[in-house]
């Protein structure tokens, strides 16, 4: 019997025959002739082809914590914003009720209603010196004008100029804008007179006691307006401390993960003197975020407050 022998180069003949179909290119050959049915029952129905999973665009991440992923967005500015900031920013009153705001527009907002209310506080108290000035001379005014008539004279004119005084450009509006009423005619020269004296003497009695009125008017809604907005800065300077020290601790417990809250409070530490640290400590980090939560709220609503001025 004799052996088959291969010598070296049908071995290395046939391993390169090998290694050459492997690493071919697959090529698809159409069927010739009538292609096969699709189905079972024969039948022709569409081919299935693949639909490639589409690629959903997410979001970037939260922009203050950017390995957290983007629950909502800022009111003001729609910066990205984590479930941490959303607890946080998150405002339950006023104009962004149910809705968050960031940290930036937060900040924002206390720098705005510090302006604006500095702005209407000192046009109240421009308006105040000159309504008091304004009745002091009016009032000393009528005061003289009424003496002919006794001292109740006197003092009835003086609470009249006084008003005047008070709301003096009103007053005057409406009484120049009456005078051309002053002046009638009904074919009696004596007749049309008097007709145009009744008329002043009227005119000039109705919109001082409506002065008179509207300068009370003025003075109780400036002294509410200066009530309702006395302690609004330092509630907003207080609130947004607390914001910022929320933010503090948000960055160094991301900075120093696997330290305790508590090791990280120790004095000299980032954390001692942090007021959100101190009461995640003592109350538990839920109760922290709602009160952050509120500070947000209270900031939105004296921001509100103090926009609600007219003059």
């Amino acid at each position: 019997m004799e052996e088959s022998k291969m010598d070296l180069n049908d071995f290395t003949s046939a391993e390169n025959k090998k290694m050459t179909t492997e690493n071919d290119i697959p090529t698809f050959n159409p069927p010739i002739g009538d292609a096969p049915k699709v189905g079972v029952d024969g039948k022709s129905k569409k081919a299935q082809t693949f639909t490639p999973p589409t690629t959903s665009n997410m979001d970037p991440g939260c922009y203050y914590h950017p390995e957290e992923r983007v629950v909502g967005h800022c009111a003001r500015c729609g910066k990205n914003l984590c479930r941490y900031c959303c607890d946080s920013f998150g405002v339950t009153g006023g104009e962004y009720a149910g809705k968050m705001l960031c940290y930036d527009c937060t900040t924002k907002l206390v720098k705005d209603n510090v302006e604006e209310l500095q702005k209407n506080h000192n046009y109240i108290h421009g308006q105040y010196t000159q309504c008091l000035v304004g009745c002091a001379i009016g009032g000393v005014i009528g005061f003289i004008w009424g003496l002919s008539g006794g001292i109740m004279g006197a003092l009835l004119y003086m609470v009249l100029c006084a008003a005047i005084g008070g709301s003096a450009s009103n007053f005057f509006h409406r009484f120049i804008a009456a005078i051309p009423g002053f002046f009638v005619s009904t074919g009696n020269m004596v007749i049309s007179i008097c007709v145009g004296l009744f008329k002043f003497i009227f005119c000039f009695f109705l919109y001082a006691i409506m002065a008179l009125f509207e300068t009370v008017k003025k003075i109780l809604y400036y002294r509410n307006y200066m009530a309702q907005t006395a302690d609004c800065l330092e509630k907003d300077s207080s609130a947004l401390q607390c914001i910022r020290d929320r933010m503090e601790y948000s960055r160094v417990m991301n900075e120093n993960r696997g330290m305790s809250l508590a090791d990280l409070m120790n004095e000299g530490s980032e954390l001692y003197n942090n007021s959100y640290a101190r009461m995640v400590q003592e109350q538990g980090e839920e109760k922290a975020e709602a009160f952050v939560s509120r500070c947000t709220t209270q900031i939105a609503e004296n921001g509100e407050i103090i926009r609600s001025f007219t003059a």
